[in-house]
């Protein structure tokens, strides 16, 4: 009878409760590491989980767009982008990748207004104007393009950055 009970007992329902003991920054910061090695799918589930714990934090929604913008899905970053610019809105390196995904699935002068406005406020950083010289192009503005790629390389910009800056200097 003992053997029976012991049986009996080892079939019981267990309830286990997990408990996540990371915080929003912890899985956000767990997302980049993913993203970094190259493992974009963990990558996304880190930063939803971080934007699920934290609804008013707008980096995971960035970081979910760049994600997405990495895999070519255009319309996706864009909408993550758009949700991180309700939280903040005068947010510029959000600003300036949505003018460059826009750019990209071809919406150039849906674009124009958020590389014109992002350039407004980092006015400093060279990537808001090599995005705004990128729109200009895909508009067909050329002259403009040249402006915003000069204004850029006078801004010391990483070696990379001035190459791709002095690829849209030119000529009408």
């Amino acid at each position: 009878m003992l053997g029976v009970l012991s049986l009996w007992a080892c079939t019981l329902p267990r309830i286990i409760v997990l408990n996540d003991p990371l915080d929003a920054r912890q899985h956000n910061d767990l997302g980049v590491a993913y993203e970094q090695r190259g493992e974009l799918d963990l990558a996304e589930r880190e930063y939803r989980r971080a934007a699920e714990l934290d609804e008013r934090w707008s980096r995971p929604l960035v970081n979910l767009g760049n994600v997405a913008a990495r895999q070519s899905d255009w319309r996706t970053a864009a909408e993550f982008y758009r949700e991180a610019l309700a939280l903040s809105p005068v947010d510029a390196e959000v600003m300036n990748n949505l003018a460059w995904v826009l750019t990209q699935d071809r919406r150039p002068a849906e674009a124009l207004s958020w590389a014109q406005q992002s350039v407004a406020i980092a006015a400093a950083d060279p990537r808001c104007w090599d995005t705004l010289a990128e729109v200009y192009l895909a508009l067909g503005r050329s002259a403009d393009a040249r402006e915003a790629a000069e204004q850029g390389l006078a801004l010391n910009p990483t070696p990379a950055l001035k190459g791709a800056l002095q690829d849209k200097l030119i000529s009408d």
